[in-house]
């Protein structure tokens, strides 16, 4: 087998998460539900890692819409990643 490779995010992609992250901090709902949309299109498990935290705490929202997206987010991302992302995820959308 071959060794596992380790990519270093680029200074760009930093900023592209931050971005991604304050989006899912924001205080408008349609804001963080967008976000939450679009992130169940992104298949790229080192995006998605360091947002993982703030999706979950999505699923928390008082708002039902940012919790729908929240949990479709943690769908994909399980779907995608499984055990390695999110490994309570199964568990977290019941």
């Amino acid at each position: 087998g071959g060794q596992g490779v380790t990519r270093k995010l680029l200074p760009e992609m930093i900023l592209v998460c931050n971005a991604l992250l304050n989006d899912l901090k924001h205080p408008n709902e349609y804001v963080r539900g967008s976000m939450l949309r679009f992130l169940c299109k992104v298949k790229d498990e080192e995006i998605l890692s360091p947002l993982i935290p703030n999706i979950k705490a999505c699923l928390e929202h008082k708002h039902q819409y940012v919790r729908k997206n929240a949990a479709l987010a943690v769908f994909h991302a399980h779907k995608l990643f499984g055990e390695n992302l999110i490994p309570d995820g199964p568990e977290l959308i019941q």
